[in-house]
């Protein structure tokens, strides 16, 4: 195996490590931020938890369904 090709793999994991450590981040900082949101809601319109399941329940199907559509082979 050559340099070059030794470089090349290095660098094709790195970015797919990178890649889904993104999306790792944005799911765990989505849900806390819809958390949040959700609690506040509740507080302000006197709901009991509805916001705070709804919200965060939501932000998780869409984000699978995102990951589910990228990593689709290409056609």
């Amino acid at each position: 195996m050559s340099l070059q090709n030794h470089d090349k793999k290095i660098i094709k994991s790195t970015a797919n490590w990178s890649k889904y450590a993104g999306l790792g981040t944005q799911l765990i900082t989505g849900l806390l931020l819809l958390l949040y949101i959700g609690k506040k809601t509740d507080a302000y319109f006197q709901y009991k938890n509805r916001f705070t399941w709804i919200l965060p329940s939501l932000f998780i199907f869409y984000t699978l369904a995102r990951i589910i559509k990228e990593t689709q082979p290409k056609k």
